[in-house]
């Protein structure tokens, strides 16, 4: 966030005295959570949660050594890799946004062909096969 965005809502919030108007204020999409990395951020999530590694795995098509050193934290994974994993986890754009963002990677573009491509996968809660048959019938690089 830019100074002044984060001043005007340490404004925001300096008048703000009950739970109800925090309760909004933390809905607001300028606040963002305190992860600092893709892993505790995705690792916290409930959807994820709902996943055994094994399944996650299986679903993602990441192989399981590799699968292993990302959650560790001893590798750190590509844009590809996140997007595998989200799709696997069956997690919203806007969840996949953030998970992109903190393993320091490019969100989906809007005009980019490949990643509106993503995007709808994503919002039809697509597969990461179907994913990918998507993106093959349309000329596009697979994740």
């Amino acid at each position: 966030m830019d100074e002044s965005t984060t001043k005007k809502l340490a404004d925001i919030l300096s008048n703000i005295n009950d739970e109800k108007k925090m309760e909004q204020f933390l809905s607001h999409p300028k606040v963002k959570d305190s992860f600092t990395s893709f892993v505790p951020y995705f690792r916290s999530l409930p959807t994820v949660q709902a996943f055994t590694d094994s399944e996650l795995i299986q679903r993602s098509g990441i192989e399981k050594s590799y699968y292993y050193q990302i959650m560790k934290e001893t590798r750190s994974p590509g844009r590809d890799k996140i997007l595998r994993l989200t799709i696997a986890a069956g997690l919203t754009l806007r969840e996949t946004t953030r998970a992109l963002e903190l393993g320091g990677m490019a969100p989906l573009y809007p005009k980019n062909r490949r990643d509106i491509i993503i995007t709808v996968a994503i919002n039809q809660k697509a597969s990461v096969m179907d994913t990918n048959l998507l993106l093959d019938q349309y000329g596009e690089e697979l994740i």
